[in-house]
């Protein structure tokens, strides 16, 4: 009887200790997800604002038409949130586990005899649904949806830009050297025209009663008929005068895309290496595994510290690990035969992530982040760091 009673005791205890435990997965799961989905919606927000600002200034310049500037923009909510998911969790897990060290709430979770790699286990099944949401949108549908908003964006020769003048309306070319204006358009030729092109070198503003165009295999040939030619428009001499019955010149055909927004190496970035851009893609899906233990470990704040001490040598490690993955994927486009890929990079991450663990057995201060958490001014030296790296990441 005194047995029995021993063991009722004995799985009493352990009922309610893993009643505990699922009480304390479940609210730190909660609280993850919270901060992970409000900072995804912030840098989503931001991406998409930068992105219509963007665009309406170079259809300001009639670089692109802007009828088409909300569909480019909704194609490309695939491409931003893949790429923004990673770091959105990241800083959720940090913030979350900060904050339990900082509050001290995280001694409820010792107390019941767990350690911040069961913080991990209770946190890995929201991180791999974000891996497979990843995963999925990388290789399926961002790939798909960007393709599409190039097709709607791309003026590719001077023939499109040409086709796509509207009547009594200033247009520039796409490599700003030139402008066009017409006043009328009929069957694609351009009636009572003013054509100003300069460059380094010359710049001529030709009037003509109507343009004629013809695409050769390497230049663009323009036919004015009936019209005059002014020279030398900035020079400080006169300009030279001349009238004519037909005028032809001919413009280089440019192959160059419409320039880039910004963060050109994340959500611009166009690569003719296949492997290149798959390496790429299931990249971005692993960094969560890899962050989602350097959240957990990295965020171990004293009281007097402030949830947010981690905050930043946490981005400077997220962007300077971005950033390897950035060069490691050019790299494989310039050198396809290569056979280093992007596995490099996450092995070194991990590493790095095994040193910092290990960091009280082998007496590594330094790399466990000691240092930079507890004087104020190795901060100045990583925020400058991380403003550099970010600076590489927007040009």
């Amino acid at each position: 009887m005194v047995f029995t009673d021993k063991i009722n005791i004995v799985m009493h205890h352990s009922s309610q200790g893993m009643y505990k435990k699922n009480i304390l997965s479940k609210s730190l799961n909660i609280e993850v997800f919270k901060s992970s989905c409000s900072i995804l919606l912030i840098f989503f927000l931001l991406v998409v604002g930068s992105r219509v600002v963007g665009y309406f200034e170079q259809a300001a310049e009639g670089y692109i038409d802007p009828s088409i500037i909300m569909n480019v923009v909704f194609l490309r909510f695939p491409d931003f949130i893949t790429l923004l998911i990673p770091l959105s969790f990241f800083l959720g897990v940090m913030i979350t586990v900060s904050r339990l060290y900082a509050e001290r709430e995280i001694y409820g979770f010792f107390s019941v005899g767990l350690a911040p790699i069961n913080l991990v286990k209770f946190l890995l099944p929201q991180a791999i649904i974000y891996f497979v949401l990843t995963l999925i949108l990388s290789l399926f549908l961002a790939p798909y949806t960007k393709a599409i908003s190039q097709e709607l964006l791309s003026t590719d020769s001077y023939k499109e830009q040409i086709n796509s003048i509207k009547p009594q309306k200033i247009f520039s070319l796409k490599d700003g050297s030139g402008f066009i204006y017409a006043d009328e358009v009929i069957d694609q030729n351009l009636i009572r025209i003013k054509f100003l092109r300069t460059n380094s070198k010359k710049s001529f503003l030709v009037t003509a009663e109507e343009l004629k165009t013809k695409e050769n295999l390497d230049n663009f040939e323009l036919n004015f008929i009936k019209g005059s030619l002014y020279q030398d428009l900035f020079a400080e001499s006169s300009s030279i005068v001349s009238n004519f019955g037909d005028l032809k010149l001919s413009l280089d055909i440019d192959e160059s895309q419409l320039e880039t927004i910004s963060l050109t190496k994340l959500f611009d970035y166009s690569s003719s290496s296949d492997d290149a851009s798959f390496q790429w893609n299931v990249s971005i899906p692993i960094t969560i595994i890899v962050l989602l233990f350097m959240g957990v470990y990295m965020s171990s704040v004293s009281p007097r510290q402030g949830r947010f001490a981690v905050i930043l040598p946490g981005m400077l490690m997220y962007v300077t690990y971005l950033s390897l993955l950035i060069l490691g994927r050019e790299s494989i486009a310039e050198n396809p035969n290569s056979a280093v890929g992007l596995w490099w990079v996450h092995l070194l991450f991990a590493m790095v992530l095994v040193i910092y663990i290990s960091k009280d057995k082998i007496s590594l201060n330094i790399i466990s982040g000691g240092i930079w958490k507890e004087s104020k001014y190795s901060k100045f030296p990583l925020g400058l760091i991380l403003l550099l790296l970010l600076f590489w990441l927007v040009i």
